[in-house]
């Protein structure tokens, strides 16, 4: 059996999640993959606790249930620093799955930077330290070792990155549409029946869909930072976050989609990517589209990609993705495929 010597950053709802799994799954995946992951060290928003000889899934299950801290595990240490986990731990894998920082990306990217150079293999949820530094992340990854796999940033469950990077070796990328966030989606939705914005992010956020900071789903920026990653992950993109064109649907109302409704169409926050020449024309904004299109069937809590390409001519997915638990087992997949690698 390979132990998994294993830090979790963050233990939100994606993390919280992927203890779930574990739990449910842990014949299993020994079964089918020879692995245990060994919980070694956790953080929250209280601090770091760390313990060697490692805690198990129920121990962290139950304290967040109860609405516990990382304070009340043994090893709880207020001193210790977000980098010094790795220094003390010698981890095999970190999961980091922290709120984005999209001021600089910390302490996810300082940590994640930490973890490569030690040649610690690194799972990413959080999408800011890729925003900061992908290609530093892929020359520290390329440079120790360790791997690195973030396809639980982009959409979720769907395995878009994984579907890119995998059966599309060679191929060029012609053209892209998507619809890659859940919560605008639903709030869209939401909207076209009557309801208002604020009640339809208040339920996302019981669900535990919407982002810590609901503005960033409502204005097109969590859907940039996806198609920044798509980009970088499948083509020669070398421009930044802020070379894409961006609106959000905070202004859409009700009427609106009801009109493009009267017309047989829906109103969609579309991120769209189409070469001109040596260069990529980005851009995320509200766009109609026929109701009875690909992307007009992506409904309420679906996200969905129209891939062209010059090898696979068009490529069509769509998920169903209500709360972080396609996110949480995205993590596992990829945390799976680091470790089987080696």
């Amino acid at each position: 059996m390979k132990s998994i010597n294993t830090i979790l950053f963050g233990l939100g709802t994606v993390n919280i999640g992927f203890l779930k799994i574990l739990l449910s799954r842990k014949q299993e995946l020994r079964r089918r993959y020879n692995l245990d992951f060994r919980i070694t060290g956790v953080a929250d928003s209280a601090g770091i606790a760390i313990n060697a000889s490692g805690y198990s899934y129920e121990e962290l299950l139950e304290l967040k249930k109860a609405k516990g801290k990382v304070t009340g595990l043994k090893g709880f240490d207020q001193h210790i620093r977000p980098e010094d986990m790795i220094d003390v731990l010698l981890p095999d894998l970190l999961i980091e799955s922290s709120p984005g920082n999209l001021k600089d990306g910390n302490p996810g990217l300082k940590l994640a930077k930490k973890a490569l150079q030690k040649g610690c293999s690194v799972v990413l949820a959080n999408k800011a330290p890729l925003i900061f530094a992908f290609d530093e992340l892929h020359q520290l990854s390329d440079a120790y070792g360790g791997g690195l796999a973030y396809s639980a940033t982009v959409c979720g469950g769907l395995p878009v990155i994984n579907v890119l990077k995998r059966d599309l070796k060679l191929a060029s990328l012609t053209h892209l549409r998507g619809i890659f966030n859940a919560t605008s989606n639903y709030i869209l939705q939401e909207l076209e029946k009557g309801g208002t914005m604020e009640g339809a992010i208040r339920e996302a956020q019981r669900l535990g869909a919407a982002e810590a900071d609901p503005s960033h789903d409502t204005q097109g920026h969590d859907t940039v930072n996806k198609l920044y990653i798509i980009m970088k992950s499948f083509t020669d993109y070398s421009g930044s976050v802020g070379d894409i064109e961006v609106e959000g649907i905070q202004h859409i109302q009700p009427g609106h989609l009801q009109q493009a409704a009267s017309q047989g169409k829906k109103i969609k926050l579309i991120a769209e990517a189409i070469p001109t020449g040596s260069t990529w024309k980005l851009s995320v904004k509200p766009c109609e589209v026929n109701s009875d299109s690909f992307l007009g069937s992506c409904d309420g809590w679906e996200m969905g990609i129209e891939l062209h390409s010059d090898f696979y001519e068009c490529i069509y997915m769509k998920n169903y993705e209500e709360d972080p638990l396609g996110t949480s087992a995205a993590v596992l997949r990829d945390a799976i495929d680091l470790c089987t690698e080696k």
